[in-house]
């Protein structure tokens, strides 16, 4: 519409909206009235008047008509409310007649809206506007949008009415007819608010395998359409997608909805090392909308308890199962092998990257004594049936390391270790029958406790095969010579004066064979004596006993007459040694008669022989 406003001098001034049509009509009247008015007289009368009357007529603007009703873009219903921070968006068309351009105008209640000449409408007595879109062309599909807030005056729920406007200079005007939308995208919208999150809490410390369970602080205060329910998420770090409602690092855990404080459990896996560890909730509603306050939580909220280490009894192998042959007498036989697997819930690598099972407790006995006597103290140490790690090296040398292939990393719960150790001789052996040992029936066993980086000490637990420590056979012969002394021919020692000294050098008890060759003043161990009977004193001119009895009682039994050729037993009994610093002894006594033939003088020699005899075990 053009609202140029000029002259027009000789013709008939109008104002307002006139058209082509207007104007015939005019003609067509003012004809019909002069020819009903036929005479001279009423000619010559308006002739005479020779006068002008001014015509006037106001033509009013007409508002924009609706073309589209107006409607929330997106439904904003109680099941799908609008979250706060977000917009309501509404669409409507109008056209106007005049082809003016238009405002779509959202108020919250119907009382009529104000037109303004060049401007955005106003809502109506005591209305609040929501929203006004821009300036539209006629025919044009317009917006208008509010972004909501938590506070006043984004209630739960709000009415709107939609009003189409337009500002022309001269009688701006409002369509007289609101709109309230329909269906789901009608009057009201309602508003989301977010829930209340202030606290975040566990109960950890817990082992790994155990359930932790966060507690939250949280509520929702809507309730239109049904109470608001809230759920919390707990995220390994302190990042959330809050669209998505994912954790960007580690979902520890999820809790269901419920109307207020969330709780949401997490099983600690196997291995977790043991250490803080974060833990941030993060909450939101149904509706998706995230907790004022963001998250809660740090990264120390959740703690790893330490685990004691454990061992397995079958992982326990005392010399790869074989048995440990003792090959040093009077002395510690080395070489012999332990391995065990430790295994420990919080990983064989602990969070400094060093090992999580650091040291070991370890006995290794005669199952008869058990590792609850033999429990790897120094006070239990026995060098006949139980050694103890925690004795000095220089007693019992036992050398453990960690294998360096088995522990993988901190997903790894198993570590290998393998020792190295030595037995004395006077270990017991095991082998053997109920007769020749006295521990037959029994093994040798290994116990074996880990113990971690924070001095938690697995179980003892004992070794589920045992080996045998066998039977070693040997002696000591602490008497070089057997000096009878100065004889003529015919004399004897009487009673068994010379006597030689044997030391259990092994871990039986023994008792001797014993066998001896002739003297003579020519002998070496290479060449034996002549058969003389001038020069040679015969071997079995020598008798021994174990006590100092005259030489006739000596050689009444041929057992204890020496022979060259036949080994005579004697029932020596010399106990098992059970010091490794004493040896236990036993001594045999000797006696001699020189020949009457002897005629040669001189300083006979000759070589006995000691052979050990493991002894009845009833005389150990």
């Amino acid at each position: 519409m053009s609202y140029n406003m000029k002259e027009l001098p000789q013709y008939i001034n109008t104002a307002g909206k006139i058209t082509v049509i207007t104007a015939l009509f005019g003609v067509v009247v003012f004809t019909l009235v002069f020819l009903l008015n036929i005479g001279a007289t009423q000619l010559r009368h308006v002739q005479a008047a020779n006068g002008l009357a001014t015509t006037s007529v106001t033509v009013l603007n007409t508002p924009p008509q609706w073309t589209i009703d107006a409607k929330e873009t997106i439904p904003s219903s109680t099941t799908t409310p609008t979250n706060s921070g977000q917009q309501v968006v509404w669409r409507a068309t109008a056209t106007d007649s005049n082809n003016e351009n238009y405002y779509l105008l959202i108020c919250n209640a119907s009382t009529t809206p104000t037109a303004n000449n060049g401007a955005a409408p106003t809502c109506g007595a005591g209305a609040r506007r929501w929203a006004v879109s821009a300036l539209s062309a006629s025919g044009a599909s317009t917006f208008a949008a509010t972004t909501t807030t938590e506070v006043f005056p984004f209630t739960e729920q709000q009415n709107w009415v939609a009003w189409v406007c337009d500002s022309v200079p001269v009688n701006p005007r409002c369509n007289a007819t609101f709109k309230t939308g329909t269906g789901s995208t009608s009057s009201p919208f309602n508003v989301n608010h977010r829930p209340v999150f202030t606290a975040l809490w566990d109960d950890s410390p817990k082992l790994p395998g155990a359930t932790v369970t966060f507690h939250a602080t949280s509520s929702d205060v809507d309730v239109i359409g049904g109470a608001d329910t809230v759920r919390i998420k707990i995220c390994s770090t302190n990042s959330f997608a809050t669209t998505t409602h994912t954790c960007n690092a580690t979902t520890l855990a999820t809790s269901s909805f419920s109307a207020t404080n969330p709780t949401a459990t997490y099983v600690i896996p196997i291995p977790t090392q043991d250490q803080n560890y974060g833990a941030f909730g993060f909450v939101y509603d149904n509706h998706g909308h995230a907790a004022s306050g963001g998250s809660q939580g740090s990264n120390s909220i959740l703690t790893v308890s330490n685990a004691p280490p454990t061992v397995s009894a079958a992982t326990i192998s005392l010399n790869g199962g074989a048995d440990l042959f003792l090959t040093q007498e009077a002395g510690q036989t080395t070489g012999f092998t332990l391995q065990y697997v430790g295994t420990d819930n919080n990983s064989c690598v602990n969070a400094s990257a060093g090992n999580e099972m650091v040291g070991k407790v370890i006995s290794v006995y005669r199952s008869g004594i058990g590792s609850t006597t033999c429990n790897g103290s120094a006070g239990s140490y026995n060098p006949n049936n139980c050694y103890g790690s925690k004795i000095a090296t220089s007693t019992w040398n036992l050398v453990c390391t960690a294998s360096s292939t088995s522990c993988t990393g901190p997903l790894d719960t198993t570590q290998v270790f393998n020792c190295t150790f030595p037995l004395w001789y006077i270990a017991d052996p095991t082998d053997g029958t109920a007769t020749s040992t006295q521990y037959s029936a029994q093994n040798w066993r290994a116990a074996v406790a880990v113990v971690d980086d924070n001095s938690a000490t697995s179980t003892f637990v004992q070794s589920s095969i045992g080996p045998e420590v066998r039977s070693l056979l040997a002696l000591s012969l602490n008497t070089l010579a057997i000096p009878y002394g100065q004889l003529q021919p015919g004399d004897k020692t009487d009673p068994l004066v010379a006597s030689t000294t044997v030391g259990a050098t092994g871990n039986v008890g023994i008792d001797e064979r014993l066998s001896g060759a002739a003297m003579c003043t020519n002998f070496t161990h290479a060449v034996a004596c002549k058969n003389s009977a001038t020069s040679t004193v015969t071997d079995n001119s020598q008798v021994f006993a174990t006590s100092s009895i005259t030489y006739a009682a000596a050689s009444s039994s041929a057992n204890r007459i020496l022979s060259s050729t036949t080994l005579k037993f004697l029932d020596l009994n010399v106990k098992k040694s059970t010091s490794t610093t004493v040896t236990a002894k036993g001594r045999t006594y000797w006696g001699i008669r020189i020949p009457n033939s002897i005629t040669l003088a001189g300083a006979y020699t000759g070589e006995n022989t000691f052979i050990g005899v493991v002894s009845v075990q009833s005389q150990w």
